[in-house]
């Protein structure tokens, strides 16, 4: 209600992002596609948005969502499937997709997953060897 009485071209990019992600959630569809949908929005609102989404997939609501962030789409997602040159080069839960050697073939990257009192976390670390 925040934004009610406030005209859209008053709003800041982010708060914008927020309203429009409400008018999709307030349809109840079966399925909800985003592309990028926490792009914009400060960490806080990223993951009250991510816990929302999983929420509702909990529920049995489909919710497919592209994401560059790979440590949103560890933390919240059960399924990812990463592109490369619009091909599939991985299909599955966090943990089988983002391993050690895609990381560093797909994204040039460096990373592991840390373990914490909240859950498993994806933590890049630093440029794969290969792209310095």
């Amino acid at each position: 209600m925040a934004f009610a009485h406030r005209p859209a071209t008053e709003l800041s990019g982010g708060e914008l992002a927020r309203v429009l992600l409400a008018r999709v959630l307030v349809q109840n569809t079966p399925l909800i596609f985003t592309d990028e949908p926490a792009a914009g929005l400060d960490p806080a609102q990223q993951i009250a948005l991510m816990q929302r989404f999983r929420q509702l997939s909990d529920a049995g609501q489909g919710i497919l969502v592209s994401l560059h962030d790979l440590g949103l789409a560890a933390r919240y997602c059960t399924r990812l499937v990463i592109l490369q040159q619009g091909r599939i080069v991985a299909d599955g839960p966090p943990d089988a997709v983002l391993t050690p050697n895609r990381m560093a073939e797909v994204f040039g990257l460096r990373a592991g997953f840390v373990e914490t009192g909240d859950g498993r976390f994806l933590v890049p670390l630093a440029l794969a060897e290969a792209t310095r």
